[in-house]
């Protein structure tokens, strides 16, 4: 640990100790300051993921995602272990077919809002917590019994990609600039 592990920390407290009084505001209420990972290269709008929307958690830009490690990320699962992690769906069939799973609807920020599961429709948050996927910016596909679903980003999407400030700060905006882009309409008070 030594002086290195002392001296970053003594440089991180000294950060967090500037901004320690400091609160983002919405309109005389702090701001629900969500944050993720990696986007898409769009952040998601708060009602397309938790079914409200609030007014500064709307779909904004954030391209420089799209450079991150891991930004597209495949996964292959078979047809049975779609079918048990799919389990608690009562409409589903007992064996998996080609159909199963099949885009219906994407956001206008491209993740997916629903699809198709056995003709059913459902929310692309419910498919993504049930096989654990790393975003619903997804597509699907089947072959020789298995499903690979290919998601872009890591996380919910909603408000601030520590990706995408990480680039910010990287070309010299500030964290005030980062917080304005990530939740327009919100102010810092301190």
């Amino acid at each position: 640990w030594g002086t290195a592990y002392e001296q970053n920390y003594a440089r991180l407290s000294a950060l967090v100790d500037e901004v320690l009084d400091e609160i983002l505001y919405y309109e005389n209420a702090p701001a629900c300051a969500s944050y993720f990972a990696i986007s898409n290269g769009q952040t998601e709008a708060s009602e397309n993921v938790w079914g409200s929307a609030l007014p500064y958690l709307i779909s904004v830009d954030s391209s420089t995602d799209r450079s991150a490690d891991n930004y597209e990320y495949t996964v292959t699962f078979s047809a049975e272990q779609v079918q048990q992690a799919l389990a608690g769906l009562a409409f589903l069939p007992t064996s998996p077919r080609r159909r199963l799973v099949r885009p219906a609807a994407l956001t206008s920020a491209g993740y997916t809002k629903a699809v198709t599961v056995c003709g059913q429709t459902v929310t692309g948050t419910t498919l993504r917590r049930a096989l654990g996927l790393r975003s619903t910016c997804f597509t699907v596909q089947y072959q020789s019994g298995n499903f690979s679903f290919t998601t872009r980003g890591y996380g919910h999407g909603v408000g601030l990609s520590q990706w995408g400030t990480k680039a910010m700060a990287e070309q010299g905006k500030s964290y005030a600039d980062i917080l304005a882009h990530y939740y327009p309409g919100t102010q810092l008070q301190g």
